[in-house]
C-alpha cells in the first residue's frame, strides 16, 4: 500500500466513524427520529464513498474497510446499536447491504470503469433516500404493493427523476473528461433506461434489499449499454419491451401479481436483452407450461390453499426464487464467455420446472403421497411428500426444458447443449426435485394453526390467527427451498461433470 493510499484509508476509516458518530449526536440532540438520522448517514456516506476511486490508488483499502463496516452492521442491526444509522420503523438489512454492494462494486469495476462504479454509489446513496423522504412527506400519498413493503407512487417518481439526472451528470462529466464518447441522445436513452431499472427494482425490495439490487443491476445495465455497440444496446431495449409485454399480460391473465410481475419485467429484461432467444425459450416454457399447469385441477388444488404458503398468482419472491439462479447463469456466461454455463443455465431452469410440475402434477394423483424420509402416507399437500405421479411429472418437466434448450442452443460444433449434457441436466432436474421434497420434509419452516390444529406453510390461518411455529427454520420458507433447489440442479450438473 501506497503512503498516499494508507493515509487516505486511515483519514476514509475516521470520517465514516465522525458520520456514524455524528448521527446518533443529531439524533439525540434535535429528537430525530431514527429514519432520519438514518437518511442523512446513507446520502453522506455515500458521497464521501463515491470519491474514493479517484483518491485513492489501490482498491484494497476500501474492500477491506467494506467488509469490515459489514461486519459491524451486521451485529449493530442484530444487537440494535447505532439507532440513529440502523433504526427504522421497519426491520431492515439495508446498512448491510450496503457495504457488500460498495465491495461487488469495487472488486469488478474499481480498475477500468470507475464511472459505473461512482454513478452506482451515489445512485443507492441519493435516489434510494429521495425516493424515501418525497414518499414520506407526501401529502396525499398513492401507495404500490408491489411487495412486502408498501410504496409509494410520489417516492417511485422520484427514485426515477433523481437517477435520470444523477446518471445524465455522470456521463456528462466522464465525456468532458474524455472516458468516454457519448452523444447527448445516447445520455440522455441510456440515463432513462436505467433510472426503470433502479425504479423496478426498488419497488419490490424488501428489508433494505434495494441496496444491494438497485446498485448492482444499475451498474451492469450501465456496464452494457457502454460497453457494447449502440445495436445491441437497442437489442436489449427490444428485450425490455418484450419482457413488459410478458409481464403485463401474464399479470392480465392472473398468472402473476402486481409484485410478480415486476419481477418478471427486470428478470425478463436482463435475459432476453442480454441471453437473446438462446436463453429466453427455455424460461419463457418453464414459465407458460407451469403456469397452465398450475390452473389444472382447480377444485383438488382449492383445497391445499390452506396449506400451502403461497398458491395461485405468484409473487416476486416466487418469480425470482424460480429464476434467480438461471439469470446469475447467464450474467457468468456473458462475462465469463464461457458455453458450459449455458447448460449450468439449463440445469436450474429443468430443476425448478422438475419441482413445479412434480407439486402441480403430484397434487392431482388418488392416492395420499409418501413421506420422503419415511415413505409412510402423508397428508396431500404435506412438505415432503412424494407420489408416483409427481415424480413422472418431475422427469417430464426436466425432459420439456432440456429439448426446448437443446432446440434453440446455438448449432455450434461442439453443440451447447448436446445429448451427453442433455441426459445429465434431465437427471439433475429429477434430482433437484427431491432435494426440494428433502428441505420441505427437514428444515422448511412449519406451523401449527391454533383453531383447526392443521400443520401449514402459512403463518396465518383460520380468522387471520397466527399459527405457531413448531419445525424446520424459521427463516425457511417456499421461497428459499425453491432457491435451494434450482441452486442444487446446477451444483448436480457441475460436480457430476467435473467427475467424468
Amino acid at each position: 500500500m501506497l503512503p498516499s493510499d494508507l493515509f487516505y484509508f486511515i483519514l476514509f476509516a475516521i470520517l465514516l466513524l465522525v458520520i456514524v458518530t455524528l448521527s446518533e449526536l443529531i439524533r439525540r440532540l434535535f429528537k430525530w427520529s431514527p429514519e432520519a438520522t438514518r437518511k442523512l448517514v446513507h446520502i453522506v456516506v455515500g458521497i464521501v464513498v463515491a470519491t474514493t476511486p479517484f483518491v485513492l490508488h489501490s482498491m484494497w483499502p476500501m474492500v477491506f474497510l467494506g467488509v469490515l463496516f459489514t461486519a459491524i452492521d451486521f451485529i449493530a442491526v442484530r444487537r440494535g446499536l447505532f439507532p440513529g444509522m440502523h433504526g427504522t420503523a421497519r426491520h431492515t438489512y439495508g446498512t448491510v447491504f450496503y457495504p457488500i454492494s460498495f465491495v461487488i462494486l469495487t472488486v469488478t469495476l474499481w480498475n477500468h470503469h470507475k464511472l459505473i462504479l461512482v454513478t452506482s454509489m451515489l445512485i443507492m446513496a441519493i435516489s434510494d433516500a429521495m425516493a424515501a423522504i418525497v414518499g414520506e412527506r407526501a401529502q396525499k400519498p398513492l401507495f404500490l404493493h408491489f411487495g412486502p413493503e408498501k410504496k409509494s407512487v410520489q417516492g417511485s417518481v422520484a427514485m426515477f427523476l433523481t437517477t435520470f439526472f444523477i446518471v445524465m451528470l455522470t456521463c456528462q462529466v466522464a465525456v468532458i473528461l474524455g472516458y468516454y464518447d457519448l452523444s447527448l441522445w445516447r445520455i440522455f436513452w441510456i440515463a432513462g433506461v436505467i433510472g426503470i431499472i433502479a425504479t423496478a427494482s426498488e419497488v419490490i425490495s424488501a428489508q433494505g434489499s434495494d441496496n444491494l439490487t438497485v446498485p448492482l443491476g444499475v451498474a451492469f445495465v450501465m456496464y452494457y449499454l457502454l460497453t457494447e455497440s449502440t445495436q445491441d444496446g437497442l437489442i436489449f431495449c427490444l428485450g425490455m419491451g418484450l419482457a413488459l409485454v410478458i409481464a403485463l399480460l401474464s399479470f392480465r391473465l392472473r398468472f402473476l401479481n402486481d409484485g410478480g410481475a415486476v419481477a418478471l419485467f427486470l428478470l425478463g429484461t436482463l435475459i432476453f436483452g442480454v441471453g437473446r432467444w438462446t436463453f429466453s425459450v427455455p424460461i419463457l416454457a418453464f414459465f407458460v407450461f407451469s403456469s397452465l399447469l398450475s390452473k389444472m385441477g382447480g377444485k383438488r388444488k382449492n383445497v391445499l390453499q390452506n396449506v400451502f404458503e403461497k398458491s395461485g398468482r405468484r409473487d416476486a419472491a416466487q418469480v425470482l426464487a424460480n429464476g434467480g439462479i438461471a439469470g446469475l447463469m447467464l450474467i457468468f456466461w456473458y462475462f465469463a464467455k464461457i458455453d458450459f454455463f449455458y447448460v449450468l443455465y439449463i440445469a436450474s431452469l429443468a430443476a425448478v420446472t422438475a419441482d413445479t410440475w412434480a407439486t402441480e402434477i403430484g397434487v392431482l394423483a388418488k392416492k395420499p403421497p409418501r413421506s420422503i424420509l419415511t415413505f409412510k402416507p402423508v397428508a396431500m399437500g404435506t412438505s415432503g411428500g412424494i407420489s408416483w405421479l409427481g415424480t413422472l411429472g418431475s422427469a417430464a418437466g426436466s425432459l420439456v426444458i432440456v429439448c426446448v434448450g437443446f432446440l434453440f442452443s446455438p448449432h455450434s460444433s461442439p453443440r451447447l447443449l448436446g445429448w451427453k449434457e442433455g441426459l445429465l441436466v434431465l437427471c439433475s432436474g429429477v434430482f433437484a426435485g427431491l432435494v426440494d421434497s428433502y428441505l420441505g420434509a427437514t428444515i422448511q419452516a412449519q406451523f401449527q394453526c391454533p383453531v383447526c390444529g392443521k400443520i401449514t406453510e402459512k403463518k396465518v390461518h383460520c380468522e387471520n390467527r397466527k399459527t405457531k411455529f413448531v419445525r424446520g427454520l424459521a427463516w425457511i420458507n417456499n421461497d428459499v427451498v425453491n432457491g435451494f433447489c434450482a441452486a442444487s440442479g446446477v451444483f448436480f450438473v457441475w460436480i457430476v461433470w467435473l467427475l467424468l
